[in-house]
């Protein structure tokens, strides 16, 4: 048992030497500062905080390791240093155009899968000398597995997301009129712990590990896992392309799942896995693009005024008000401008009383007292600004 405890000590301490584990730090800041920088030009304030695209994702990301960890450690599934390098290779590749659509597990290990199987037609001398064995000995079916299971990780974040917690913005329509969209995107950390050849543990049954590598004795490494994703979300609310898209991505990830787990007893079905995952997603794309190319949603509506977004832990998002709803009244009086919003705000500035209507077209109201050093405006962004501020700009 001891043993056990001195590779996770060890396998822990390796998790710092590889280059993934800090890319992940440097992009998620980096796509924090962009977006950041648009909300202030845009609505004159930062929305959310730094970091925030990774935030809310925690409890699966550790789940989810989990699971990975006791199928690569159950199941025997080594990898290598030459292997790492290569999924971070392509990773970090795939990011560097900033947008998380690419960091998708049907992109990230689709296309190293891919690379995995051209390594043995590359020519004698193209790689470094030890990474041709290494690469050619990854077993293609643990790597189907690992894809799969992060895709279903993605797919449960995804269908879990908050309408509240998505980013939104203001953009230029078809017709030269400002509308109002969200970007429903995060990047995820996953840690798993993996085998490693040679370290102090020896296999325990005659099945483990599924496959060697030139040695007798495995060790423990965590391997940081970066999974991303970002939809665009205009001609319908946030939260319904979250539903939609997740749902069809866990269709995917469960029929990925069963063939990359079919794969170990019959390998050709590795292949098939990762084809499911590639044109999976490529089909769920298409789907949405179609449907996102109808009338926008977020736009100006003479029955009331349009709720863009809430700014986090202002008036507005304690007062539940959620992107897409529709205000009808303020304190009793009815608004279909944004500036008809503020003045009637003004008329109690004790307390705010607001009624919208809901996704269902039902009326609800809700009403919370204001406090000084509260957001004057409770905290809400609209699709248009309001005259004075345009004067003002």
């Amino acid at each position: 048992m001891d043993v056990w405890w001195d590779e996770i000590g060890n396998g822990l301490a390796k998790l710092f030497v590889q280059p993934l584990f800090y890319w992940s730090v440097i992009l998620l800041f980096m796509l924090s500062v962009r977006r950041i920088k648009q909300e202030r030009s845009t609505f004159g304030t930062r929305v959310y905080d730094i970091f925030a695209e990774g935030r809310s994702t925690w409890r699966v990301s550790l789940v989810g390791g989990a699971v990975l960890s006791v199928l690569a450690i159950g199941g025997g599934i080594v990898v290598t240093y030459p292997f790492l390098l290569l999924l971070s290779l392509v990773t970090i590749l795939l990011s560097l155009t900033l947008k998380l659509t690419w960091l998708s597990a049907a992109y990230t290990f689709g296309i190293t899968y891919l690379l995995l199987m051209a390594v043995p037609y590359m020519p004698a001398g193209f790689l470094p000398e030890g990474w041709a064995d290494a690469l050619e000995n990854t077993s293609l079916e643990g790597v189907a597995l690992m894809m799969s299971v992060l895709f279903l990780i993605e797919g449960v974040i995804l269908a879990k997301t908050s309408s509240r917690r998505t980013f939104p913005e203001r953009v230029k329509g078809n017709r030269g009129k400002m509308v109002g969209q969200h970007r429903v995107k995060k990047l995820v950390l996953i840690p798993m712990v993996g085998l490693l050849p040679a370290g102090a543990i020896e296999p325990f049954a005659p099945w483990w590990p599924i496959f060697s590598i030139g040695a007798n004795s495995y060790g423990l490494i965590f391997v940081p896992l970066l999974v991303g994703w970002e939809w665009v979300a205009r001609a319908q609310t946030p939260k319904l392309v979250a539903m939609k898209a997740g749902r069809q991505t866990l269709i995917i990830a469960i029929v990925a799942l069963v063939l990359s787990a079919a794969s170990l007893y019959w390998p050709i079905l590795s292949l098939a896995a990762v084809a499911v995952c590639l044109l999976g997603r490529e089909m769920v794309y298409a789907f949405h693009r179609m449907h996102e190319k109808r009338q926008p949603f977020f736009t100006a509506d003479h029955r009331g005024v349009r709720i863009l977004g809430t700014i986090p832990g202002s008036p507005a998002d304690k007062m539940d008000l959620l992107p897409g709803e529709l205000i009808v009244r303020v304190n009793s009086i009815p608004v279909t401008s944004v500036e008809e919003f503020y003045e009637a705000l003004q008329t109690n500035r004790a307390l705010s009383k607001i009624e919208v209507k809901d996704f269902r077209g039902e009326n609800r109201f809700t009403q919370r007292a204001t406090y000084e050093g509260e957001h004057h405006e409770l905290g809400i962004l609209f699709v248009q600004e309001s005259f004075r501020k345009q004067l003002a700009e």
